[in-house]
């Protein structure tokens, strides 16, 4: 399951929730088939039991102020949908269809990170950074370091294979020794 986002308060009298999206398009939402809402203590990313999870369906998508706003067919009203505020959006992965390029942020865990031929590191995660760029956290298994690397993702400098587990890091000079004391 992929983490769509969490449903931040209800917009309205008609159900409708402003949505804290962790997807580029949250316009396409709607699109998407086997949509669960779940309580945020539930993590659906982990294959287990669906818990307290509620199937639901779009209603309607609109902006509001710049920031998605959605209602579910299941929640027909504010007094319907208030008890839901907080709970996290889940899709199932073989709903998504990805376009040239794309990866899920998952399938990048644990690859090995190279510079050149050297390994440099293993990647632990792609998180979103408030610059608007998601950032690579890194291992850092170069001899005598330790810790974590965060890395922009910037295409210019990674290039990822997939496929054979590997990420090709070309970073500026000083990056991967930032924060090194």
């Amino acid at each position: 399951m992929l983490l769509l986002g969490h449903l931040a308060k209800v917009q309205g009298l008609k159900g409708e929730f402003i949505l804290y999206p962790r997807t580029d398009s949250p316009e396409s939402i709607s699109t998407h088939e086997g949509l669960l809402l779940a309580p945020p203590s539930i993590d659906l990313s982990e294959c287990g039991s669906l818990g307290h999870a509620k199937c639901v369906n779009v209603r309607s998508f609109r902006w509001h102020k710049g920031r998605p706003c959605m209602a579910f067919d299941q929640m027909p009203d504010r007094t319907a949908a208030e008890p839901f505020k907080g709970w996290s959006l889940w899709v199932p992965e073989a709903s998504i269809e990805l376009q040239g390029g794309e990866s899920f942020r998952h399938d990048w865990i644990g690859c090995q990170v190279f510079v050149g031929s050297m390994l440099v590191g293993e990647v632990l995660g792609i998180d979103p950074s408030p610059g608007g760029y998601d950032m690579i956290r890194m291992k850092d298994m170069r001899p005598g370091r330790h810790g974590v690397r965060d890395i922009p993702y910037i295409k210019a400098w990674v290039a990822p294979d997939l496929q054979n587990r590997r990420i090709l890091l070309d970073p500026p000079p000083g990056l991967l020794d930032v924060g090194i004391l």
